[in-house]
């Protein structure tokens, strides 16, 4: 026989409730039933609560963010910030790596030197190293240089093909260049410094590394922003 029951069967404590005499004592306390629905006011308090708490938060219950009556939308990322850095990777950078790769080889011989226009003069001092500067291949080509007193000066190419040429003012005066596709776009400033060539090349690289790059950005932008 268990402890906690008496001869009869009983509980040593309390009384044995049958199914039914269970109910109404928790109907009486005002306690539901193991199992048993929520009172209708309940149930429409529950709801009102939750539609309230997404009203106030956005959020619904479940913690995920809430939308209309369809259920739950995420929020989306801005559709177009992919395109803009794609287009300022395309079209914004290349040119000033460009820029900064060229002035960087050039020493910023083209903002100091002067340009020749139509007449192909330049004041240069006794002792001057000059370089003569060219926007083509060509530009250089067949160029020769005379002092002040009409004497040619020795024209050195560093490298062919390239618009670019060296000489040495001997006496200081006006001195006269002269091109077969004329002086206009041509400049005469300090020499190139070779030394730079590397950080030219890895700037120019970079410059159409960052080209591709942000046209590839730019067509995924592009297809993102349309859906």
């Amino acid at each position: 026989m268990a402890a906690y029951e008496t001869e009869d069967g009983e509980p040593r404590y309390g009384k044995r409730l049958s199914p039914e005499e269970l109910a109404a004592y928790l109907r009486e306390q005002g306690i539901e039933p193991p199992g048993a629905p929520a009172p209708a006011s309940r149930r429409v308090s529950a709801a009102s609560a939750d539609d309230a708490f997404r009203r106030r938060t956005g959020v619904a219950p479940s913690g995920r963010w809430g939308g209309g009556s369809g259920g739950p939308t995420p929020r989306r990322p801005h559709r177009w910030r992919i395109l803009g850095v794609g287009l300022v990777l395309m079209l914004v950078l290349p040119p000033l790596l460009l820029v900064a790769g060229v002035m960087a080889a050039v020493d910023g011989s083209l903002t100091q030197g002067t340009p020749l226009g139509e007449g192909g003069a330049v004041y240069l001092e006794a002792g001057t190293a000059a370089g003569l500067y060219g926007t083509s291949a060509t530009a250089t080509t067949g160029c020769a240089v005379s002092d002040p007193d009409g004497v040619s000066v020795i024209l050195d190419t560093p490298e062919a093909g390239v618009p670019y040429a060296t000489f040495t003012a001997r006496q200081s005066g006006a001195y006269s260049v002269s091109c077969p596709a004329g002086t206009s776009g041509l400049v005469v400033g300090p020499p190139m410094n070779f030394d730079r060539i590397p950080l030219a090349a890895v700037l120019i690289l970079g410059a159409g590394a960052c080209g591709v790059a942000g046209l590839v950005t730019t067509v995924v932008g592009a297809a993102r922003a349309r859906r």
